[in-house]
């Protein structure tokens, strides 16, 4: 029995309107609101829903579904881009370690059908990501004061 029990924000993204089209060209065309943290031909966004404080999504401006649809300038600068954002996330959150990650296609767990890349650092009180899967997170600070932590840090971005 537990003693007490934490509640996620995980039914807003459950129970989240239905954007139209895809989310991610939806934020680099403005039609969606998010924390942005970098722009051009390679995004940098704070998750609205992370799995940890600091989680970023990192995507190609151009709608890509699959890496391997990817031009080998826009491989070249997403993966000079996850380089940045864990030299920003290590400057300004100090975490102990990182998850990298890639789901493509609905079965891998990828909700969005524009290839993205999730950066999660990682602490030292972390349970990994079976705290994930097991529905419950604890995190540290509002999304908005994470943001404005990371944003200081924004020009090791570029």
């Amino acid at each position: 029995m537990y003693l007490s029990y934490l509640w996620t924000n995980r039914m807003k993204w459950i129970k989240r309107r239905k954007i139209k089209g895809c989310l991610f060209c939806n934020i680099v065309n403005k039609k969606e609101k998010s924390l942005i943290l970098k722009e051009g031909e390679v995004f940098v966004v704070m998750n609205k829903f992370p799995y940890n404080t600091g989680h970023l999504l990192i995507f190609p401006k151009r709608h890509v579904e699959n890496i391997e649809d990817l031009r080998k300038e826009e491989t070249e600068k997403i993966f000079a881009t996850i380089q940045k954002s864990i030299k920003l996330l290590k400057r300004a959150l100090k975490p102990i370690g990182f998850n990298v990650g890639i789901n493509i296609g609905k079965v891998a767990s990828a909700s969005v059908d524009h290839l993205h890349i999730h950066v999660v650092p990682r602490f030292g009180a972390d349970a990994g990501f079976m705290e994930v899967f097991d529905s419950t997170k604890v995190m540290p600070e509002p999304l908005e004061e994470t943001f404005n932590r990371l944003k200081k840090f924004s020009s090791l971005l570029e």
